[in-house]
């Protein structure tokens, strides 16, 4: 494998190289390891039931869903996001990126009264892709 690597990097620098001279240069086409293929991930399927409550008190909010099917197979936890519409006509929405996956089906935040925010939950695989829920509309 590593001589295979070996050729590969010295034609890609030989490419580099003639190219730059003004030259042109055709890779050619390898093949992959015998034994390795490359399948898609199924895509986790998106978090429905969305729900939530607020506590005057403490300013917080508690966004729930339903729990993960005991089928499924895919998902491997959730991860929220903000958005700036109430529909994604009306604005992108951004998800948590960082930080831990969530593994239960609701997350708490703090958000101040007379407010309305717009949250949307990404159920996730293990290639990292997300499927997200519809767009919550929280009002304080």
């Amino acid at each position: 494998m590593r001589d295979h690597v070996r050729i590969v990097c010295r034609a890609a620098a030989a490419a580099i190289a003639l190219v730059a001279a003004g030259g042109s240069f055709a890779v050619p086409a390898v093949a992959a390891p015998a034994g390795i293929t490359q399948t898609a991930a199924a895509p986790a399927p998106a978090p429905t039931g969305l729900a939530y409550s607020y506590d005057a008190a403490t300013e917080l909010v508690t966004v729930g869903w339903d729990p993960k099917d005991p089928g499924d197979t895919v998902t491997t936890g959730y991860r929220e996001g903000g958005c700036s519409g109430p529909s994604t006509a009306d604005g992108p929405c951004f998800v948590r990126a960082s930080g831990p996956l969530l593994t239960g089906s609701s997350f708490t935040f703090r958000l101040a009264a007379g407010r309305t925010f717009y949250f949307r939950v990404y159920a996730e695989n293990a290639a990292h892709q997300r499927t997200g829920s519809v767009i919550l509309t929280v009002t304080t």
